[in-house]
């Protein structure tokens, strides 16, 4: 597995990327409603304005809440992983998202931050993120994340960010290959390593392993789907419900550390 300290990617995401024009020229708006899938392939909306915190509720299916008792869950972060935080912080946070769900970017935008501003920081929480892409595109940004993430686990987290950050950009259009190029040039990548990390047939089969191992073992209903302490996290993404949450994930923990 690899760490990344967590305030490492925010840093390297503004050096990278956001200091440079290039999502700056032509800005496309946002549109007020973007349609996001869940795993089954219905839809829902995320509203742009009011509420920052407030997302459709999505009813999860038989067998996908609660307590994990799978070792993907409970033997979290696997050798395979990408971890943000302190190697030692006793609670752990699993993140299966699609790089094209406009609810992950809506979760990476409003209410990681806070988390990671709170927990993962400060040396309480780790922070796994999972692709399970739900589309092409987010199939091929999954294998650019898994690619970038093989040369460092620094490069995963600050791509995955800038992926979502400018999701708008490339994941709703049919030339969503060359917003992907995009992103990658500024981030480094030379025009042949960005074919051999998004055209390359075992690592595509690789990245949809992966997703159908969680779909046919955790019965992933929708993304973002967030485990926190082995417990499926299953309410509102907000500061008020989320946090208590992790508290109490955290008690539970020291509890049972204590000899």
């Amino acid at each position: 597995m690899r760490f990344l300290p967590a305030k490492t990617g925010l840093v390297l995401a503004a050096s990278l990327f956001f200091s440079s024009a290039v999502w700056a020229a032509d800005a496309t708006p946002v549109p007020a409603v973007v349609p996001a899938t869940s795993a089954t392939g219905t839809s829902s909306a995320v509203p742009a304005g009011g509420d920052a915190f407030k997302e459709p509720n999505m009813r999860l299916p038989e067998n996908s809440g609660g307590v994990s008792t799978s070792d993907m869950i409970t033997k979290a972060p696997l050798e395979t992983d990408f971890v943000m935080g302190d190697p030692k912080a006793p609670l752990v946070m699993v993140e299966y998202a699609s790089m094209t769900c406009p609810h992950c970017a809506h979760f990476s935008a409003t209410m990681l931050p806070l988390i990671q501003k709170k927990y993962i920081d400060t040396g309480k929480m780790r922070y796994v993120l999972r692709q399970f892409p739900l589309n092409e595109p987010a199939l091929k940004a999954a294998m650019l994340l898994y690619c970038v993430g093989e040369q460092s686990n620094d490069k995963y987290f600050v791509f995955a960010k800038v992926l979502f950050d400018a999701q708008a950009k490339w994941a709703f259009d049919s030339n969503y290959m060359s917003g992907l190029e995009t992103i990658a040039t500024v981030g480094g990548l030379s025009k042949d390593q960005f074919t051999n990390c998004t055209v390359n047939t075992q690592r595509e089969m690789a990245a949809l392993k992966k997703k159908k191992e969680a779909a046919d073992e955790l019965k992933i209903p929708h993304t973002p789907f967030i485990y926190i302490g082995g417990e499926a996290f299953e309410g509102e993404r907000s500061p008020e419900i989320m946090f208590p949450f992790i508290d109490k994930k955290l008690a539970e923990a020291s509890v049972v550390k204590k000899p």
